[in-house]
């Protein structure tokens, strides 16, 4: 019975089962389709932040050697310091310099950087360090009104006999600088000793013929006394010895005297000169005491006239630069040692600032100071204050050529921190084997580059001209034409020798008028070149620089007598021109791999104009629409080239001619992002 009643039981529950199946079922009822998933596209994106916007102003510096050759690559890299005003100096996009910002490998020879606030004028410093060079700096002024800058500096090797330029500079280890078959020991303590004794010396000099059939003369040389201490200082500031046995690079720069009297003989504007490269340049500040005998100084803007400059760096293997040179005895009677600098001036040097100390049988350093900082020994009413010309009767000092006996200041700069101070003063001597140069000699404590400069400045000896220390003025071409005026170079050479201010035309961009900031104190000539040669004809109702459809360097006893004036040039009408309009934009490289593609993105940088024979010809800080405009570019073949905040690299685009209706595009290829993303539109095409 229980078995039976078991399958009665389970028929009972399979007959139930199937009633209620029957009863759950309708004519009208389906099994739902499955689920479809949502249909994707791949949806390429510019990643977030890519793009900049600009700053308030930038400025850019093109570094090059001696021989225009671009600088800064991957085998020999620049480092770049901002020494001055470095607080609001940015990137493209507003952030803080980062080590690579600060480093130049790009081969394109360029620095740039953006300023996040530009209220008031302000000057930035800016240095430059290669292997193999010595280091050269900028001072980089920018304004409201002036908010786009740029500059050039160049930086010399620290092996070269230029035949351009009279510069010649030699490197070599000191165990190679000891005469008469003597030895050299480097100790701990950074101490190098000779076994004889001797001093370790390195002479340069230069004899280079421009085509003038000119020579200019001069030279140096330096005097390691045996048992000189080798300091360097650490991160702390501390004086610590090398690591190892040093070698001595030294550059002399000449003042190319002869070469640039003969120009001025023969009306010659000389496109380029040893005074170009002159580390720091010849424009300054420096601190001037506001009277004599008195503490209190002021900075002070104003000019050198060289009579020559040389650059000594003592370095170990671990690239250690020696500061200092140790001290003798202890306490209070401790003095510290020194070398001596003894620097060849060409007799043809002339005086700025003319005065003669007569007991060269006592060249003691203090007396020299004593004497030449005493107004009332002051000869052709010069005398000086810690360096700086000044005049005992309020006349303007005139120059004249120098001669024995004539104190000549001596300055250092710092090369590392761009930076010029007054170190003593030292007197022109005859030198007794040579007759076409004065030996000045200075014993220096400290290891810096050193010139021999006379410091001229406007006040009290000539007053202030133009509007905020700035001489403006017009230019037109021959036909009187305003427009499209090219951009030539700008030359500024005292009359006298010994100063130079050259402008290149990328830099500092001629239109219809001209600005030359802080005039210097002395007599000038001045030429706009174009291609290196002069085109100027003269100044309209200027008796003294007629135009008279003859080429002519305009002389003038003082630049100011510019402001204000119509500059006429030898040219007869301006070229074609036109103004060029481009574009930069962020471009996903990737968006052919996507089915979505990133449209562009434009952003705002930095962008040069290259010719095509691949020089810079203008620059400009493109809006954050990506937009600017080249103006007045003659017409021609060119290509672009800009800077990549994001690979920190430059983009150079293809070539193309010049023309006023078509905006070149430059694209920054950048990997986009891709997403798989919904389609939430119709079409393939369709997305977010």
């Amino acid at each position: 019975m229980e078995i039976h009643k078991f399958k009665l039981t389970q028929l009972a529950i399979a007959l139930g089962l199937t009633a209620t199946l029957a009863a759950c079922s309708s004519d009208n009822d389906k099994t739902p389709p499955p689920v479809e998933p949502t249909p994707t596209q791949k949806v390429v994106e510019l990643p977030a932040g890519t793009t900049s916007e600009k700053q308030a102003g930038f400025f850019t510096v093109v570094v090059k050697d001696s021989e225009g050759n671009s600088l800064g690559s991957a085998d020999v890299p620049i480092t770049v310091k901002i020494t001055k005003n470095s607080a609001n100096v940015v990137s493209t996009k507003g952030e803080a310099l980062t080590a690579d910002d600060l480093t130049i490998t790009n081969g394109a020879g360029l620095f740039a950087a953006s300023l996040s606030e530009l209220t008031a004028e302000t000057s930035i410093t800016v240095n430059f360090t290669a292997p193999g060079y010595f280091n050269n700096s900028k001072v980089i002024t920018l304004s409201v009104d002036d908010s786009e800058v740029a500059e050039t500096v160049t930086l010399v090797s620290r092996s070269i006999d230029a035949d351009n330029v009279a510069i010649v500079s030699e490197e070599k280890s000191v165990n190679d600088l000891a005469e008469n078959g003597a030895t050299v020991t480097f100790k701990e303590d950074g101490s190098l000793e000779t076994s004889d004794g001797s001093a370790l010396k390195l002479a340069k000099t230069v004899t280079k013929t421009n085509g003038s059939a000119t020579s200019d003369k001069g030279g140096v040389q330096i005097s390691i006394p045996s048992g000189s201490k080798m300091l360097a200082k650490n991160e702390a500031g501390e004086l610590v010895p090398l690591t190892s046995a040093p070698s001595l690079a030294v550059a002399y720069f000449n003042n190319e005297a002869s070469s640039s009297a003969a120009a001025n003989d023969n009306n010659e504007s000389r496109p380029e000169s040893a005074l170009d490269y002159f580390p720091g340049g010849l424009d300054l500040a420096v601190s001037v005491p506001t009277a004599d005998n008195v503490t209190t100084e002021v900075t002070t803007t104003g000019s050198f006239t060289t009579a020559g400059f040389v650059a000594i760096e003592l370095t170990d293997d671990a690239g250690n630069k020696v500061k200092e040179f140790g001290s003798t005895g202890d306490g209070d009677n401790a003095t510290k040692n020194s070398i001596e600098v003894k620097m060849q001036v060409e007799v043809k040097t002339s005086n700025a600032c003319p005065m003669t100390y007569a007991d060269l049988d006592n060249l003691d350093q203090a007396t020299v100071a004593a004497f030449a900082v005493d107004a009332s020994k002051s000869t052709d009413s010069a005398y000086f204050r810690k360096g700086a010309c000044v005049s005992s009767d309020g006349s303007a000092i005139a120059t004249r050529p120098i001669k024995a006996g004539d104190i000549i200041p001596v300055w250092s700069y710092d090369a590392d921190e761009a930076q010029w101070a007054f170190e003593s003063y030292g007197v022109a001597q005859v030198n007794a084997d040579n007759a076409d140069v004065f030996d000045v000699a200075v014993q220096v404590t400290h290891l810096s580059y050193w010139n021999l400069d006379f410091f001229n400045w406007r006040e009290p000896n000539f007053g202030q001209c133009g509007d905020d220390r700035k001489v403006q003025f017009d230019i037109k071409y021959a036909d009187g034409s305003t427009d499209n005026v090219t951009a030539f170079d700008l030359l500024v050479e005292s009359q006298s020798g010994g100063y130079r201010k050259l402008k290149r035309g990328y830099e500092f961009r001629y239109y219809n008028k001209s600005t030359i900031a802080n005039p210097p104190s002395f007599s000038v000539f001045m030429s706009l070149l174009n291609n290196g040669t002069n085109i100027i004809d003269g100044i309209e109702g200027d008796a003294n620089n007629p135009v008279d459809a003859s080429a002519s360097r305009l002389k003038l006893n003082d630049i100011c007598e510019l402001d204000g004036k119509k500059l006429v040039l030898t040219l007869d009408t301006a070229p074609a021109r036109v103004d060029q309009k481009i574009k930069t934009q962020y471009a996903c490289s990737n968006n052919a791999e996507g089915d979505v593609e990133a449209p562009p993105a434009a952003t705002s940088t930095y962008a040069y104009l290259i010719d095509s024979s691949n020089n810079y010809v203008t620059y400009s800080y493109t809006a954050n629409d990506g937009t600017a405009t080249f103006s007045n570019v003659v017409e021609g073949n060119y290509k672009v080239r800009v800077w990549d905040q994001v690979s920190r690299t430059y983009v150079t685009s293809p070539d193309f001619a010049a023309s006023a209706t078509n905006e070149v595009v430059i694209d920054l290829p950048i990997e986009c992002t891709i997403t798989e993303k919904p389609v939430t539109g119709t079409g393939t095409t369709g997305g977010s």
